[in-house]
């Protein structure tokens, strides 16, 4: 890894076109706006991928998007090499909140990477030569934004960093509304309620989130219980003090809610 650190200084302002932010907040809640992000970020960075990456009550990060410049088919063939390593990358660690909350930035290139089938199904195989990253955690949920290189483009400098994280900054801006959006819209809501419940309702407790997204998918008192190792009578506790916090009074209410 070449850098691996908490943001805790005010991001760097990005300097571009007016029309470039404008047609990336346009994009935001479209199939297309991994595109638009990529469109945004290359004259800045010279980034030949991109990808977006959502942790919500799955096991493991949600892809919400890839594209790169030189060919649909080299980014998913990357997407596809991380869902197999996911387990092993840091982006993933911090998506689960393993340094707490907060943005914080990665960068490696390919190799770096100790692990072969690693860097040969993410690197390699693509043609990726670096990697860089901004992960926000919050309560509840993570977001990766993550710029790549191409062997076409060659590997970032680490005297870019500032100009990275002010472009990414800018992206994870609008991402943290768009996966809001999609959320809603599409079936991955269905397996990522608690993203959804993080990102709409950030005034619920962690417990109180766990509740109310098993209550949304049918599980009762009981089995709630059972599956978070608390008392029946806890989980009713946690599931009112839910419905007050988002002003409903029965589980209709909280399925038309989310």
């Amino acid at each position: 890894m070449r850098e691996d650190f908490q943001l805790t200084h005010p991001l760097p302002d990005v300097l571009a076109p007016l029309s470039a932010s404008t047609a990336l907040i346009t994009a935001i809640g479209q199939p297309t706006f991994i595109e638009a992000a990529l469109a945004f970020a290359h004259p800045l960075t010279g980034a030949d991928f991109a990808s977006l990456y959502c942790e919500g009550d799955r096991e493991s990060p949600l892809l919400m998007g890839t594209a790169s410049r030189l060919g649909q088919q080299r980014a998913e063939r990357a997407a596809e090499g991380y869902r197999r390593h996911w387990a092993g990358d840091r982006n993933a660690e911090l998506l689960l909140g393993a340094e707490g909350e907060g943005d914080f930035f990665t960068h490696h290139e390919a190799g770096d990477l100790e692990s072969f089938t690693y860097r040969r199904d993410c690197y390699d195989l693509p043609g990726i030569t670096s990697r860089v990253s901004m992960v926000r955690r919050r309560a509840g949920f993570g977001l990766a934004v993550s710029l790549y290189s191409s062997s076409e483009f060659g590997t970032y400098a680490i005297e870019a960093r500032d100009g990275l994280i002010a472009v990414m900054s800018v992206i994870m801006a609008s991402a943290e509304r768009h996966v809001s959006m999609t959320l809603q819209q599409t079936e991955a809501a269905d397996q990522d309620v608690q993203a959804r419940l993080a990102l709409t309702y950030p005034s619920l407790t962690k417990r109180e989130r766990e509740v109310a997204a098993l209550t949304i998918k049918g599980r009762t008192a009981a089995e709630i219980a059972e599956i978070l190792g608390v008392g029946e009578t806890t989980v009713i506790t946690h599931r009112k003090k839910a419905y007050k916090r988002m002003n409903v009074t029965s589980m209709r209410e909280l399925i038309a809610k989310v």
